[in-house]
Parts: C-alpha cells; sequence; structure tokens
C-alpha cells in the first residue's frame, strides 16, 4: 500500500468503529425504554423493585463499557493526531537544519503551515479532519523532498559531465552528492516513522473494533431485539469479523469466537521459539544417542 491507501484504510475503519459504537447506544437506549416501562409497574408495589436489580445492572454495565471504549476511542484520535504533527514539525526543522529554502524545496507548492499544536500535558480532542490535513501536508512535503532530491540528481550528473570535460569542480560533485545521500536518509527516517504509525493506528482500531464487536454481539445474543440495527454494508473493512460474530452468536461462549480472531499461531516470535524448542529437544537426543552407542561399544 501507499500512504494514501494506508491512511484511507484507517480513515474508514475509523468509521466503522464509530458507527459500531453508535449502534450499541442505540441499543442501550431500547434497554432504557424497556426498563422505564417496567418501572412503572414495579413502583406500584415495593418488594417488586428489586426484582428489576439485574436489569439495571445490565444496562449501566453495559453504559459503562461502553463509555470507557468511548473515551479510549477519543483518546486514540487525540494522540493520533500529536503523532501526526510531531512528524510535522520534525519535518520542517530537518529541512530547515539544512539551511535550504523552503520555496526551493516546495517549487511553489502550496503548503498549509496553520495547524494547532498539539498539547502533551492538557488533553484535547482533535477533529479527524485536522488530522487530514496534517497527513496531507506531510505527504505532500515529502513527495516535494523526493523531487527535490531527483532535481539536485540531475544537476550532479550536469556537473560530472563537466568533470569529465576538465573543469576541476570534483570537491563541488562531492559536497552536492553528500548533501543528497543526507536528505535521501533522512526522507526515509520520515517514511518509515509514517509506516511506524500506519501499522499501530490500524492494530489498535482493529483491537478495539474486537471489543466492541464482542460487546455488540453479547447485547444481541442476551436479548432477542425486534429489529437488528447492525449494518454490514460494503463500506466497512470488518465484515468479516462481522460473519464470524453473527455465525456465533447463539453460542454460550462468544469469547471463543473472538479469541479465534486473535489466533497467534503464525506469529513470528512463536514460530522463532518453536524453533527454538526444536533444536533443543534434538541436541538433547543427539546427546542420549552418543551416550547410549559409547556404553554399548564398552560392552562389547
Amino acid at each position: 500500500m501507499n500512504n494514501n491507501e494506508d491512511f484511507i484504510y484507517i480513515e474508514d475503519f475509523k468509521n466503522d468503529v464509530i458507527r459500531m459504537i453508535r449502534e450499541i447506544n442505540i441499543k442501550c437506549d431500547k434497554l432504557d425504554d424497556i426498563y422505564r416501562e417496567y418501572i412503572k409497574e414495579a413502583v406500584k408495589k415495593e418488594e417488586h423493585m428489586m426484582s428489576l436489580d439485574v436489569l439495571f445492572f445490565q444496562i449501566e454495565l453495559t453504559k459503562q463499557d461502553i463509555n470507557n471504549y468511548m473515551k479510549l476511542f477519543n483518546s486514540f484520535i487525540s494522540k493520533m493526531y500529536g503523532q501526526y504533527y510531531k512528524l510535522y514539525i520534525k519535518i520542517i526543522n530537518s529541512i530547515k537544519d539544512t539551511n535550504i529554502n523552503l520555496d526551493t524545496i516546495f517549487n511553489d507548492t502550496p503548503i498549509n503551515y496553520n495547524f494547532n499544536p498539539y498539547d502533551d500535558i492538557n488533553y484535547k480532542e482533535y477533529d479527524f479532519e485536522e488530522i487530514q490535513n496534517v497527513h496531507n501536508v506531510i505527504t505532500t512535503i515529502l513527495n516535494c523532498i523526493n523531487q527535490y532530491i531527483s532535481r539536485q540528481k540531475y544537476t550532479v550528473e550536469d556537473d560530472e559531465i563537466r568533470v569529465k570535460k576538465g573543469i576541476n569542480i570534483n570537491h563541488l560533485v562531492y559536497e552536492k552528492t553528500h548533501d543528497i545521500e543526507l536528505f535521501n536518509q533522512k526522507t526515509k527516517l520520515f517514511n518509515n516513522i509514517l509506516t511506524n504509525y500506519y501499522d499501530y493506528q490500524k492494530k489498535f482500531l482493529r483491537r478495539i473494533m474486537l471489543k466492541l464487536k464482542l460487546l455488540y454481539f453479547q447485547i444481541d445474543s442476551d436479548i432477542q431485539f425486534e429489529s437488528v440495527t447492525h449494518s454490514r454494508g460494503r463500506s466497512s473493512v470488518t465484515f468479516k469479523m462481522n460473519n464470524l460474530l453473527e455465525e456465533n452468536k447463539s453460542n454460550l461462549n462468544l469469547e471463543t469466537s473472538l479469541l479465534s480472531e486473535l489466533d497467534i499461531s503464525h506469529s513470528p516470535n512463536k514460530k522463532t521459539s518453536e524453533i527454538v524448542s526444536n533444536n533443543v529437544l534434538g541436541n538433547i537426543y543427539k546427546i542420549l544417542i552418543d551416550h547410549v552407542l559409547k556404553f554399548l561399544c564398552f560392552r562389547i
């Protein structure tokens, strides 16, 4: 995937999370309506009030769950903005350190510098649109740097032709080549940081979606609502999770289905540990065979 495709995937996943939170809240509202309906009947006799405690606890604990997930998700979005904003500042400062005019690099490409500073100390929520703007500027700057590097390489090629013709500008060529290589390495660093952001953000969104889907299908399996609000449109990037959980929501143990989504049997770390374990057992087996053979030789 290129940068835009990665970010679009993250945005789609984010939309799925928001949709899932909204649908869980709709179910909680329906449970509230059911509770209010029965509370009117229960208040007629005081001893009946306790009989609704289980329903009340069910509603309250579900609300606490979804509120915690909402806070976690909002905090993630806030920190996501902070990641891109800090990378943007790092790129700009890195360019300034080279003493190269920004306009020379951007080559008349319009760049927006007006972003809300990220506050590490005081929590603040940021719109996803702000994250999009910072991300778009980062990718634009990186593309401009790549184009600048390409232009500089062409000038070096022209200089090398003059060197071959006897013009003694060897040191200048060395300096230019050195500067290009430094810029190229910095660009690789920024791209690696960006890729790391994508990987972490996709991993986090997938995990919170798994938790939300488990909560949703637990409610849906515990209580048979007259209408199902959960939608599985083509825009959803988590339809495989939906299929798995919907097929198993009638089971008593939905957690088993969820854990299957987190199967680590193909984990590189696990494979490495298995290889190490097999090697150790193999070495022990060889030592035992050697001892047995030596013992047999002595007996003979």
